[in-house]
């Protein structure tokens, strides 16, 4: 056959490399043709049958040709289809003759011959980026963490407010023995009250004392009423807690038992100042959300866990020494009410108070000190009679010393408890300080990572996408501008020679960038919305 005058070779100036880091996406092969077209820097359209992966010898100088980078050819006596190559060398022969060395770009060449198929991704840019459905870790170096904002929790236990624990009835002026009795559900031996007036406390105190009454006063704490109920005094302070049968809760937002709204912890839209055009930067570990009770413990929360819009939590707590108040996530990790990821409120203060020992000690034991008085009156006058009696001086004597020993006895006892202070009864709670500081509370902190190290992920996140690690079909033409595919032992098929198509197969696992636009490629600065 003859060979002349059967193809087409046009030099072209483009912005790819043999690299494939970087490609064109056309939608159509009319689209593709279209733009190399209007790329040529020279046409040649007698040419000879050229040979794939070749040189080509073309009648232009060398200082014309070393600008062309790319070379589009056709072999119009075998077939339309256009081949598509990179100028890997340009040699001179003579001044007007250049030998242009090419190499198939196997990506535009079949770009619309070969088909991918489900195959291990393990990156891409994702065609849906709602917040939360991406976390596969990506192992990247993120810095320290910061406090990008406090919110300040609710604070617990009112000044002022005191629990009475007893194994008496403080509101009835006798103080008859009580019975046991259930406490959020919890069986208690001890009553308790609830008092809001510190001089009532201290007057009650000293009541009880001169009853005699101070060691049925068990325990005493402070207490947040938002957790039991009780019947008000109508003529005191010292009010009766309430029995119950379970734990009453409040919610961080609502107030439902009471004190000021707190509104919910929003989601963050930005990283330290930055807001992040990937929202993968959104979950964690580049934010978090940190719960901490102030007094040594902490607990994690990942926002993309919470199904509601906020971060909403709940508090539930029971009467007892300290109260037991503990947080508890809502809507989180496909729980309503997640207790199994909760935080306990650090204790509040068990208090100490002032026992008069001395009139303790005297109402109690008054019967026996006048039995133990009499006795020994009885004893010394005895032993006067005695001694006047004749029936012995020394006995006399000795039950005389007997019986003022005793009632020394004894009125030493009471001097000595007399002379004795006030003494402290209960402990102190590590998180007393807290209390006192008004700290008693659960804060969050909204962590996220700091500004410098958002815009390096971000920046990543736009390059090279997400890492997905599934087995798929890539994402293509879901972008408004480029996309990135990395896969790991890709499948593809297509009617494509053996060795181009392993190149194809390199180029998907190196990873490869698609790209809408020649004028665009590489200006990463572009909205990349899903489309």
């Amino acid at each position: 056959m003859n060979n002349v005058n059967i193809s087409k070779v046009y030099l072209l100036g483009v912005p790819l490399e043999n690299d494939y880091k970087n490609t064109l996406y056309f939608a159509s092969a009319e689209a593709q043709q279209s733009y190399f077209a209007s790329q040529v820097l020279f046409s040649f359209t007698d040419f000879s049958y050229q040979r794939k992966d070749h040189f080509i010898r073309v009648p232009r100088g060398y200082d014309d040709v070393y600008k062309c980078n790319y070379v589009m050819y056709q072999n119009t006596a075998y077939s339309n289809k256009w081949f598509y190559a990179f100028i890997t060398k340009i040699v001179y022969v003579d001044d007007g003759r250049t030998d242009v060395y090419i190499e198939t770009d196997v990506i535009q060449t079949w770009l619309f011959d070969y088909t991918v198929k489900a195959s291990f991704v393990e990156r891409e840019h994702v065609d849906d980026d709602t917040i939360g459905i991406h976390t596969v870790p990506e192992g990247l170096e993120i810095g320290e963490y910061i406090v990008d904002n406090k919110v300040k929790g609710r604070t617990f236990g009112g000044v002022g407010e005191v629990v009475i624990g007893a194994t008496i009835d403080l509101t009835d002026d006798s103080y008859p023995p009580i019975n046991g009795c259930l406490t959020g559900g919890i069986y208690n031996g001890l009553k308790y009250f609830y008092c809001n007036s510190i001089n009532s406390l201290n007057t009650y105190l000293k009541k009880v004392a001169e009853a005699g009454k101070s060691d049925s006063i068990v325990t005493m704490f402070m207490a947040d009423n938002k957790f039991f109920e009780f019947v008000a005094s109508q003529d005191s302070n010292i009010h009766k807690v309430v029995d119950s049968g379970a734990a009453l809760s409040t919610t961080w937002s609502q107030g439902s038992l009471g004190g000021e709204s707190i509104e919910p912890v929003p989601k963050p839209t930005k990283l330290n100042g930055y807001t992040p055009k990937n929202k993968k930067l959104l979950t964690f570990p580049f934010c978090y959300l940190m719960a901490s009770n102030n007094n040594g413990s902490n607990a994690i929360y990942k926002y993309e866990l919470f199904s509601s819009n906020n971060c909403d939590f709940k508090f539930i707590g029971t009467l007892c020494p300290g109260m037991n108040i503990r947080l508890q996530p809502l809507n989180y990790n496909n729980q309503t009410i997640n207790n199994e990821e909760g935080l306990n409120l650090g204790k509040l203060p068990i208090c100490s108070w002032n026992t008069d020992v001395y009139t303790n000690w005297l109402t109690q034991n008054s019967i026996n000190v006048g039995l133990s008085v009499g006795s020994g009156i009885g004893q010394f006058v005895g032993g006067l009679a005695l001694s006047g009696t004749g029936g012995g001086a020394l006995a006399g004597v000795g039950m005389m010393t007997g019986g003022i020993m005793s009632v020394a006895s004894s009125l030493g006892q009471i001097y000595q408890h007399s002379l004795t202070p006030p003494q402290a009864e209960g402990n102190i709670n590590n998180g007393d300080v807290m209390y006192s500081s008004g700290n008693c509370s659960i804060d969050m902190y909204q962590m996220t990572i700091k500004q410098e190290y958002a815009k390096i992920v971000d920046q990543y996140f736009q390059m090279f996408g997400y890492k997905v690690n599934l087995v798929k079909v890539p994402n293509k033409n879901h972008r408004a501008n480029w996309w990135y595919t990395k896969t790991i032992d890709v499948n593809i098929d297509g009617d494509i020679p053996n060795n181009d198509m392993q190149k194809i197969k390199d180029c998907y696992n190196k990873g490869i960038t698609f790209w809408k636009s020649a004028s665009n490629i590489q200006n990463y600065s572009l909205s990349n919305d899903i489309v």
